[in-house]
Formats: structure tokens, C-alpha cells, sequence
């Protein structure tokens, strides 16, 4: 019987922190969509459609957990070094969520 993975509050953080970065970035137009950003990171829209519903700015509360408790190593690569994304806010919720932000540049 397999059994489901628990998803550790660290997991959870940086799942969680993962979306509000996208959003964020969709917002500001770097990014088209969560879609987009999958293909760019050669990553399965699916899996990051399905984890937005549990870990997203607006998870869906009728929804069923996700069946991946973790964002792939490869989607926080891509992020942090082709986006301003800070990998100390992202990994650890420390400083601000953008690399040059305390300069007044993202």
C-alpha cells in the first residue's frame, strides 16, 4: 500500500512562496502565465495547475490536496536565476521577495 508523502512546513513555505512569485511576475508582465513558465522550465503545465489549486494566492478550498507535495528543483533554478526572484526569500521566506529590491530596481 502506498502511502502519501507529508508535506513538511518548509515544503509547504516554499511551495507556497513559489506561487506568490509567479503571480507576482504575471502581474508585472514578466511572465505570460503559469503555463508559459512551465514550458520555459520544461516542466508538465499539469502538475504546477494541480499544486496552484492547494499552494496558490487563491488555492481553491473545494479542491482536493495535491497529489505533489514539492516544487521540482529544476522550476526553482529557472526562477531565481532567469527572473529577479530572490532564492534566500524563495528557500528560506528571508528578505524581500526580489533580488534588487533594496535598490528600488526589479
Amino acid at each position: 500500500m502506498k502511502h502519501p508523502k507529508k508535506v513538511t512546513p518548509i515544503m509547504d513555505g516554499i511551495n507556497r512562496r513559489f506561487f506568490v512569485a509567479v503571480e507576482a511576475l504575471v502581474a508585472m508582465g514578466h511572465v505570460h502565465s503559469l503555463e508559459a513558465l512551465c514550458k520555459e522550465f520544461g516542466s508538465h503545465p499539469p502538475r504546477y495547475r494541480e499544486m496552484r489549486l492547494t499552494y496558490g494566492v487563491t488555492p481553491n478550498p473545494n479542491s482536493k490536496p495535491s497529489r505533489y507535495v514539492n516544487i521540482e528543483m529544476d522550476a526553482i533554478y529557472h526562477l531565481c536565476t532567469k527572473y529577479p526572484v530572490s532564492v534566500e526569500w524563495l528557500m528560506l521566506g528571508r528578505g524581500k521577495m526580489y533580488k534588487n529590491e533594496a535598490h528600488g530596481k526589479i
